[in-house]
């Protein structure tokens, strides 16, 4: 068996899938294209693909990243993306194809990128930018079904940035993933809103690159560019 990386977009209405549905719209799109994955053991096999960082819904992706095993007959090329590409589903678009060898790869997401669209009263969102950017720390609270919790929304989100569109603020920004977790784009984008006192409501929440470590050194690409780092 052979463990194969295969980096893929996501857009369009397949932005709406769960993480578990994109998995298996990437399972269904290998079935169609011919190319086999292998099984699990076990009383019930399983298609061994996954998707080391979830993409959240609603969101789409332009980089995003699957690790697959499939048998040692079948090679990675050209032909074998290209085949991809016209078996996967409006919005799945495979990029490159790369090549692992017998180890598994266990990819590990150092910094992830997002843009989105905020609407609102545009200098009052630059300037909730500009706070944020210069506090040396940004206290936050967390509710979730586990309880509350206090973080420095800073030491998970680095940088930020914003430029005006003609209909929107654009926010640039990096969430950084640490041994401890990672924040949600949503905790920013309430914090800057609630700051220039406009609706916590963001638009084409995409993620345009994610930082690794973790991956295999020496890989050759087919069908495109790695992209990695």
């Amino acid at each position: 068996m052979s463990w194969w990386l295969l980096r893929f977009s996501r857009g369009g209405s397949a932005r709406y899938l769960s993480h578990l549905d994109t998995a298996r719209a990437l399972q269904r799109t290998f079935t169609r294209a011919g190319v086999p994955i292998a099984l699990s053991q076990g009383m019930r096999p399983k298609p061994r693909i996954s998707l080391p960082l979830p993409l959240p819904v609603g969101a789409a992706g332009v980089e995003e990243l699957a690790v697959l095993e499939v048998p040692d007959e079948v090679g990675g090329s050209i032909a074998v993306v290209r085949a991809l590409r016209s078996a996967a589903p409006p919005g799945i678009s495979p990029l490159s194809l790369l090549v692992a060898g017998a180890a598994r790869p266990r990819p590990q997401p150092l910094e992830a990128i997002y843009e989105c669209e905020l609407d609102g009263d545009a200098g009052a969102i630059r300037d909730a930018v500009e706070r944020y950017v210069s506090a040396t720390s940004v206290e936050y609270e967390r509710v979730s079904p586990k309880g509350r919790r206090r973080l420095d929304l800073k030491e998970y989100i680095g940088s930020v940035a914003s430029v005006d569109t003609e209909a929107a603020v654009r926010l640039r920004f990096g969430v950084r993933h640490r041994h401890d977790g990672a924040a949600r784009p949503q905790e920013l984008i309430d914090l800057i809103a609630a700051w220039a006192g406009v609706e916590p409501v963001m638009r084409g929440l995409t993620r345009r690159s994610i930082t690794w470590k973790g991956l295999p050194a020496g890989w050759e690409p087919a069908g495109g560019r790695s992209g990695s780092t």
